[in-house]
């Protein structure tokens, strides 16, 4: 018979790309857990960044320091959440996941590579809601993934 280990996990801490940035000149690392494909079009720039996609995250999770604050980050939050508790299940503490991702991470004017253009069509293509890109919201009303905290992002 297999014995099922499992552990009770804090939840998860998020921040903006805003918050992203102090902590990266303050020494943190950015993993991008986007496939290259996605990566090709429009990365992070302007700090250390490490791509391991998500899709191959099981087997390269170790080169990933336990000493030092690592932000994850992707197209709109979805896959680096979950590689963020992968991690917190493997005992990292110091691991945060970067909501919602690289288009607002441009549209605050942060560095990037490649285009702009194609950091929107990726958090379109992300959708937080899941599969498919939800329909627009009325106007007023707060996106799927809700508002911006205010003062931050």
């Amino acid at each position: 018979m297999t014995e099922t280990l499992r552990k009770d996990l804090p939840e998860a801490r998020e921040i903006c790309p805003t918050t992203a940035q102090r902590l990266l000149h303050e020494g943190a690392l950015l993993v991008d857990v986007r496939e290259p494909d996605e990566v090709a079009q429009v990365g992070y720039a302007g700090c250390e960044v490490v791509n391991i996609p998500l899709s191959a995250f099981e087997d390269r999770w170790q080169e990933i320091p336990r000493d030092r604050d690592v932000i994850l980050a992707c197209a709109v939050g979805q896959r680096s959440l979950k590689a963020t508790y992968f991690l917190m299940y493997q005992g990292y503490t110091r691991v945060m996941n970067m909501k919602p991702g690289i288009a607002r991470w441009v549209a605050r004017g942060f560095p990037a590579t490649g285009s702009a253009a194609a950091a929107a069509g990726s958090a379109a293509a992300s959708s937080c809601c899941g599969g498919a890109a939800a329909a627009p919201a009325p106007a007023g009303a707060a996106a799927c993934c809700g508002p911006a905290a205010p003062g931050c992002c």
